[in-house]
């Protein structure tokens, strides 16, 4: 199913949130963005979900944790409360598991290999916003940029969106790209970002989308953000300046 910014329409199944392809295009996103899986060694046809923020986000754990619930009638799993890092360095994360099989299991296998995440050809199953939503309720965040007057008084310039895409190589974040691209008409581009890991210079990826992008990016997933003060807090300049 192709999807275009421009239409007139947005697709009235689109609308619905029990659509094959919202549910799908909602554990995608997941998958892309915070929340991690892995295949039980007793029971090959399951895999288990894990899903985890750190505490200012502990609101979006639990909406997560709901929606699951509604969407694929998990049984409704304990949000639990963890201490990470060093002594004296640690925060709070906020965390709730699960196992399933079935379609939670094949789209999980869909984007795994070699015990990491990997973006496969079948990103092209990511056909609703929602799935942006995710990606960017995840690992999004917005640039404010501010310039000077000649006079020296700041202004800021229109938001726009980056998604930190740290995990994954060059062809894999392109191919992203390029899905996005051809099914919900947002283009963006790759940013090199290199950064010393371990004694060694290693180079990571982030998508920057332009102003212009931007705007339509935002137009498409505002129906799908979650209304809750941390993601009203994140994205908070983008509501401001594209509206809710």
């Amino acid at each position: 199913m192709k999807f275009k910014h421009n239409q007139k329409s947005k697709c009235s199944t689109m609308k619905s949130n029990e659509t094959v392809s919202y549910k799908r295009s909602f554990l995608i996103g997941m998958i892309l963005g915070d929340a991690h899986t892995r295949r039980c060694a007793k029971h090959k046809l399951t895999v288990e979900w894990i899903i985890s923020h750190c505490e200012k986000y502990s609101d979006l754990v639990e909406w997560k944790r709901n929606k699951l619930v509604k969407l694929f009638g998990i049984r409704k799993p304990i949000i639990h409360i963890y201490r990470n890092g060093k002594k004296g360095e640690r925060f709070k994360k906020s965390l709730f598991s699960f196992t399933a099989g079935k379609r939670l299991r094949i789209v999980s296998q869909w984007f795994s290999r070699d015990g990491r995440k990997y973006i496969t050809p079948k990103i092209r199953f990511m056909d609703h916003p929602v799935g942006l939503a995710m990606l960017l309720c995840d690992d999004g965040s917005v640039r404010k940029r501010k310039k000077l007057h000649k006079d020296g008084s700041i202004y800021y310039l229109k938001p726009s969106f980056t998604i930190a895409t740290h995990s994954f190589s060059l062809e894999e974040v392109k191919r992203l790209l390029t899905h996005i691209s051809s099914v919900f008409g947002v283009d963006g581009i790759v940013n090199p970002e290199r950064r010393w890991r371990g004694g060694k210079r290693r180079e990571y990826y982030r998508i920057n989308f332009n102003v212009e992008n931007s705007i339509k990016f935002w137009k498409l997933i505002l129906p799908y953000i979650p209304q809750m003060p941390s993601i009203n807090t994140k994205f908070s300049y983008a509501y401001d300046r594209f509206g809710h």
